[in-house]
This record gives C-alpha cells, structure tokens and sequence, in this order.
C-alpha cells in the first residue's frame, strides 16, 4: 500500500478530524474513507502516531526545518491498491494544506513537499510529488548487484 502524510502546525486534532469529516466519509474512531460517499474510497485516512518511532532522524530534522517545529497533528492516507490515487491524494494535499499549515510527504522522497510545490509539479530528487510510476521507472533500471 502507498501511503502519503501529512504534517500539520498550529492546529488540533479536533480541527483536523472536523474539516476531514467534511471532505471524506467518517468511519468510526478517527478514520475516513476518501472521497466522502464512495463505494470504493480511493484513500484510508487517520491521524498517524508513530511519527517519532518510524521516522529516521534526518527526516525528523528535515521535518523540524521545514516547519519550525515539530508537527503538532500528522495525518496519514494509505491508498488503495485498487486505484492509482493520483487526483485524490492531489485534492486531499489542497484540501489539507489550505486549510492549515503544514508539508506533506510520500514514501518515494521524504521531501517535505508544500501545496505551491505540489501544484506546481515541482521535483524533488527528479520526481514530482507522489511519483510513484517514475520511481518504479528510476528502480527497474538500476542494474542488479
């Protein structure tokens, strides 16, 4: 599963799950399904809380630099096998980081990616924000060892 995170300053839990409630379908226990009323979500969204456990230290450091601080809410959306994700993590990003402050990353880069970066089509490490198919080009070319 492909997952994309968002980290979030100057906002609460509750500020989050009240505008991830307006935009994906509540599932019970601080979860949603993304986008709202779809039979086949294209996401699996929830406050991640492993940050701290699961982060290598230089991506906590490039996190706090970015930020000024460490995230104060970070969420997470997993995206369904089923469905390349593409728009849905786009509109999920400009949805999230309109509203609060914040970066997100993809499991491709760990760069902390802002919503004018993201818009833009900026790269990173040569790969656009959620690059998926280009980082499986880039690794089907690296010869085997």
């Amino acid at each position: 599963m492909r997952s994309v995170f968002f980290h979030l300053i100057d906002v609460t839990r509750d500020k989050v799950a009240a505008r991830l409630s307006a935009i994906a379908t509540p599932t019970g226990s601080a979860r949603w399904n993304f986008p709202r009323g779809s039979n086949s979500p294209a996401l699996y969204i929830g406050f991640y809380d492993d940050l701290l456990m699961e982060a290598e230290p230089a991506d906590l450091e490039e996190l706090t630099a970015s930020l000024g601080v460490m995230p104060a809410v970070s969420v997470i959306g997993d995206v369904s096998g089923s469905v390349p994700g593409d728009a849905e993590v786009r509109e999920l990003a400009a949805s999230l980081l309109t509203e609060f402050y914040g970066v997100a990353w993809d499991d491709y880069t760990n760069h902390c990616w802002t919503l004018s970066e993201i818009q833009s089509g900026a790269k990173a490490k040569g790969h656009t924000f959620f690059d998926y198919n280009g980082w499986h080009r880039d690794r089907q070319k690296q010869p085997v060892a």
